[in-house]
Parts: structure tokens; C-alpha cells; sequence
């Protein structure tokens, strides 16, 4: 579904400029091929080949197959950079066809403030959430979840300001308490609504998994997105021995007055923090639900992995990347060196004639 278009198109721009480089080094041979010919005419009409040959002191066959290595490797070079470039200009402009959309739905809840992986689970949010919008090659839209859904972002081609929402993801920001995943996903598939028609897409749910509201809430959305086609995949933090919400005091505010609101009272602690209590008394503690998240992702044909190095690795091998993390960017000025040194030789380092 999605992964295949994907691969389509990133396929296709990994060949394009190999066969251009061919293509012109053949071209370039074939003029050389030409010239060669036309020059050796000429001497003949000058004069006679012999006298010519012990006066002009040709080169050698070496040197002859040598300036036709260099030529084809600096022709080619410059080929397969300048088709670099026109392929990433033709798929970089807003609204191109073909190109990858995506929105990556962060769990804002208080439940994410929770240290049972470090340094928070917030704080491995951001930090994934940064690795994905460095190398997805794409167009993104950010949205925020946790009693409700907002809309940070709609898709975008400025990948910093998508960072910039990706990294500040705070559960200070989200007035609503509770935690609402289909309220999240009901706003990513409205970002998603705004992109160009018969583009790839996906959205990525970045949450521990925990909700306050009712799991059927879940049906209508992801049967909505099964249906256009948008695989949802989805990111789980945290343990599932879990851990406690410490709420910091300067967020809070008034921690009684804050906490009251939440339905919750503080448990006032060390170092400026109030540690979550239910109504009864009882220590919050917040674990790692996968059940709604497999399901997010197995009913809409996407992945669900933990919020680990191999598993943001999966993720990432379904989604096109970007050409700077699949070494296309990097290989640029290697190219362009290459063809001015292979040129130069071949203009200046070898006898002509």
C-alpha cells in the first residue's frame, strides 16, 4: 500500500542519475571517438604519416586509453550530479505529485512525563520524533493529543518548523487533561485531507499507549483510515512495569488548585515536584499499553514498534528517506571533485598529440 508506492519512487530516484552518468560517458567516448578520427584524416591530408609521426611524437596507447577513462569518469560524474539535482528540485516543491506525506501524532498527556525510560518518556518522544522528521523524506504535518486533538502544523515542506514542533512537545501546552488517541488520529487524517490527491501517506502515532476514553472510540477512525488507504503506524514509550507522573511545580502553578482539575490531588515531594495521587490516595502510575497500539497499527496495514534504536530502524526502512540520511546528499561534492579532477588530467596531464 503505502510502503510500495514508496519504494516506487525512491527506487526510481536512486537509478536515475546512474543511468544519466552512463548515458552521457557513452555520448562523451563517441565524440572523442569521432575527433579522433577527424584528426587522423587531417594528418593524413598534411603530410606524409611517417615524417608526422617522428616530429609530433604521438601518444602512447596508455596515455590514449587513460584520457578516455578520465573523460568518461569526469563526463559521467557531472551527468549524475546535474541529474541529481533536477530529480530533487522536480520532488521538492510544495504540492508535488507523487511526493510523501506524513503527520506524526504526539502523545501529549500528562501520563508522558512518567521516568521509567530515560530521560522521560517525553523527552525520548522528542528525541524520535526529531530522528524521523530529520530522515523522512516528505512533507509533514504535526499534531498534538491528549484530552483532544490541535493541530500544530499542516503539511509543510519547511522541515525546520516541523522540527521546532516536534522538539518542544510539552504536556504544559495542552490544556485538556485525559488522553484521547482517536482525537488525535481524527485531526491527523483532517491534516492529511489537506494534501494533494493520490499521494503516499501514513501517519505515525508517537504514545505509551494509555487512554481515558472508551478503545471503540478507536472503530470509526481507523476504519476511516483503512478505507483511504493511510497506514497508521505507531511509536510505544515507555515500560510496562511503568512509573509514576511527577508534575513540576513551576508547570503547576498552584499545585492543589492545578491538580483538583485533573482529578487528581499532589503527593508535594522533593526537589519541586508533586508526584500524581488518585482520588483515593493511591500512587498514579502510569504503564506502557500496547493493545491499542498493535491495534492502530495491524487494522490499517501499518508497523508498531518500541520507541528503540531497532525499532525506530524498522520504522524508518517503511517510510522513503531523505537523500542527505541515504548518503545521495553526502555524495555530491564527492562527484563534483571527482569530475574537475578527472577533467583536469585528462586536459593537462596527457600528451595530445
Amino acid at each position: 500500500m503505502i510502503s510500495s508506492a514508496s519504494g516506487s519512487l525512491v527506487s526510481s530516484a536512486a537509478w536515475w542519475p546512474w543511468a544519466a552518468a552512463v548515458a552521457a560517458s557513452l555520448v562523451a567516448l563517441g565524440l572523442r571517438a569521432a575527433a579522433v578520427r577527424l584528426a587522423r584524416r587531417d594528418r593524413e591530408r598534411l603530410g606524409d604519416a611517417r615524417v608526422l609521426g617522428e616530429v609530433s611524437q604521438p601518444p602512447s596507447r596508455f596515455g590514449q586509453l587513460t584520457r578516455l577513462v578520465l573523460l568518461a569518469v569526469g563526463v559521467g560524474s557531472l551527468a549524475a550530479v546535474l541529474a541529481g539535482a533536477d530529480d530533487s528540485e522536480a520532488g521538492s516543491g510544495e504540492g508535488r505529485v507523487g511526493a510523501f506525506e506524513v503527520v506524526l501524532v504526539l502523545d501529549a498527556s500528562n501520563s508522558m512525563l512518567a521516568e521509567d525510560v530515560s530521560p522521560s518518556r517525553v523527552g525520548q518522544q522528542r528525541e524520535v520524533a526529531r530522528r524521523l522528521v530529520s530522515e523522512i523524506d516528505g512533507r509533514f504535518g504535526i499534531v498534538y493529543f491528549a484530552g483532544g486533538g490541535y493541530v500544530l502544523s499542516p503539511l509543510t515542506d519547511d522541515r525546520d518548523a516541523a522540527l521546532m514542533f516536534a522538539e518542544t512537545v510539552d504536556p504544559s501546552l495542552v490544556g485538556r487533561g485525559g488522553t484521547s488517541l482517536p482525537a488525535g488520529l481524527v485531526q491527523g487524517m483532517a491534516v492529511l485531507g489537506g494534501g494533494e490527491p493520490r499521494t503516499p501517506r501514513a501517519i505515525v502515532v508517537l504514545s505509551d499507549g494509555e487512554s481515558t476514553v472508551d478503545t471503540r472510540e478507536l472503530d470509526g477512525v481507523l476504519a476511516t483510515a483503512s478505507a483511504a488507504g493511510v497506514a497508521v503506524h505507531a511509536v510505544g514509550f515507555g515500560t510496562t512495569e511503568g512509573g509514576r507522573i511527577p508534575m513540576p511545580i513551576r508547570q503547576l502553578g498552584d499545585p492543589l488548585e492545578s491538580a483538583e482539575a485533573l482529578g487528581v490531588r499532589p503527593d508535594m515531594g522533593a526537589n519541586g515536584r508533586a508526584w500524581l495521587r488518585d482520588s483515593d490516595g493511591l500512587p498514579v502510575v502510569s504503564r506502557l499499553e500496547e493493545e491499542s497500539l498493535r491495534r492502530v497499527a495491524s487494522e490499517t496495514g501499518g508497523l508498531y514498534v518500541q520507541a528503540t534504536e531497532s525499532g525506530i530502524d524498522a520504522l524508518l526502512a517503511r517510510l522513503p528517506r531523505s537523500a542527505d540520511e541515504t548518503g545521495a546528499g553526502s555524495a555530491v561534492p564527492l562527484l563534483l571533485m571527482l569530475a574537475f579532477g578527472a577533467l583536469f588530467a585528462e586536459a593537462y596531464l596527457f600528451r595530445r598529440a
